[in-house]
């Protein structure tokens, strides 16, 4: 697929995935438990044969991708396995007036919960921006435009790196604002033990 990958990460509303938060309600605000749900888009492409493939997506501090620390949420496509709390990818129905090309759309939903520090695995409180990595995938290839945890294969039966398709483009999206944990009432002033 030449050219660049033109790609949008938005904020829904809520679990409907029918309105959007606009660059005016961040940062959004968010608590133990309120969900975060998350779309990422293929932009400007018409063919239904391709299917966008989230390779890794991450939150971290600063609003670059390259921010650190990172916290993983998607790894290899897959929710991360260290969340005691897993995000939740979200299935793509069929084609509709409202969303002709449905695999162009990837949707998770993130506890927040999700979002711990090592060593001492601790809440993430402040602010975090979401990033994803994702490329095309077109539905001719032999391999599967799906990854392992969405195809019924155990988790640890991956890619390799190398065994990446040819022609693949790589491109990396950030969220349009910040996203604020503020410390929870019922933790201030105490410390979690690791």
């Amino acid at each position: 697929m030449p050219g660049p990958l033109g790609l949008q990460l938005r904020i829904a509303t809520d679990e409907s995935y029918s309105s959007y938060h606009p660059v005016g309600d961040f940062p959004l605000v968010r608590v133990l438990r309120d969900p975060i749900y998350v779309e990422v888009r293929l932009l400007q492409k018409t063919d239904p044969n391709l299917v966008l493939v989230l390779h890794h997506c991450w939150a971290s501090p600063g609003p670059h991708a390259t921010s650190q620390p990172q916290w993983p949420i998607l790894v290899e496509g897959c929710p991360f396995q260290g969340d005691n709390y897993r995000t939740r990818l979200i299935p793509m129905g069929p084609a509709s007036p409202e969303l002709p090309f449905p695999s162009h759309y990837q949707r998770f939903v993130i506890s927040t919960f999700a979002f711990v520090e090592p060593p001492g695995m601790a809440v993430l409180e402040g602010e975090v921006y979401i990033s994803c990595s994702a490329s095309v995938c077109h539905l001719a290839q032999p391999e599967p435009c799906r990854p392992s945890c969405q195809l019924g294969v155990p988790s640890r039966v991956r890619r390799s790196v190398g065994g990446r398709r040819t022609g693949d483009v790589t491109g990396t999206v950030i969220s349009q604002g910040r996203v604020v944990f503020p410390e929870a009432p019922e933790r201030r002033g105490t410390q979690q033990r690791g």
